[in-house]
């Protein structure tokens, strides 16, 4: 068993999406981890945010706070919760979509070593632990960056990493309460669904040289992402046009106007794919509110 060294309270954040609390990975796995975390040294609380309260009633359990919405911003829904859970105590603070799979065994010794190892780190070493996330076979966090180009990475060692141009998915990532002061909010508001992780990182690097890896490989779906139909996809690709110029606002403007030549370019390929013109009327449309 794993002695931590500093007392430590997790609170760990799930939220729940057109799905019963019972058909989610994430709720069930880390419901059946929270022994393991008291045996590490690690208080842990629940919150679970349901944003499609029509579909799941409410899960009553000690330890764990239900809270509804309907249809909210990811970003709103982390930057509230975030600041309920270190406003009671919390020393760390993790959010999670609803279907990744925590039944990795190592995974709790891993957050309680990764605990330690901050303890005994600079405070400025890094803000946020995260876990390898993989969609089957394939490593989809943490992974790279090239401008405004996310990249999966062929691999990542355990450990500390440099955080210089890399990019991880929301799901699974746990945030420092220093980390959080120094950059609260956590998430920019004005990005609702998409691109909140990009935009946390490409500012967290700003904050902090490293992060903290897992050395254990968990499981997150994202075939959805690539199977949706045209009017989601659509919405997808709004999404990722605002996240963009959110993200990179500060940015030259060579920078800028090179990143406005590729979503015109993605916006007539993805309207060809989808033989649907939605998509350039879309980028058009965005084009002309900025002016």
């Amino acid at each position: 068993m794993t002695q931590n060294i500093v007392k430590s309270k997790l609170s760990i954040l799930i939220v729940l999406y057109k799905r019963h609390y019972k058909d989610s990975a994430a709720i069930t796995t880390l419901l059946e981890c929270a022994s393991y975390f008291c045996e590490n040294g690690i208080e842990v609380d629940f919150f679970v945010w349901n944003n499609t309260p029509q579909c799941s009633p409410r899960l009553v359990r000690e330890g764990l706070t239900w809270l509804e919405g309907n249809n909210e911003g990811l970003s709103h829904i982390y930057n509230r919760v975030a600041a309920q859970a270190f406003a009671a105590g919390a020393t760390h603070f993790m959010i999670s979509d609803d279907d990744t799979d925590y039944s990795s065994q190592s995974y709790v010794g891993e957050i309680a070593s990764a605990i330690e190892f901050e303890a005994k780190s600079s405070p400025d070493a890094f803000g946020v632990i995260l876990p390898k996330i993989y969609s089957g076979a394939n490593l989809v966090s943490p992974g790279e960056r090239f401008w405004f180009f996310g990249r999966l990475s062929p691999g990542v060692e355990s450990g500390i990493n440099s955080s210089a141009n890399k990019l991880a998915i929301n799901s699974g990532v746990i945030f420092t309460k220093a980390c959080y002061v120094r950059m609260m909010p956590l998430f920019d508001e004005r990005l609702k669904f998409y691109a909140t992780d990009t935009e946390f990182f490409v500012r967290y690097e700003r904050y902090y040289p490293q992060f903290y890896v897992l050395g254990t490989a968990l499981q997150h779906d994202l075939s959805e992402h690539t199977s949706d139909n045209a009017e989601r996809a659509v919405f997808r690709f709004q999404e990722m046009i605002r996240g963009f110029r959110v993200i990179f606002e500060r940015k030259n403007y060579f920078f800028r106007l090179i990143m406005e030549a590729y979503l015109l370019i993605s916006s007539l390929r993805k309207s060809v794919s989808y033989k649907e013109a939605e998509f350039f009327r879309s980028y058009i449309s965005s084009f002309k509110e900025r002016k």
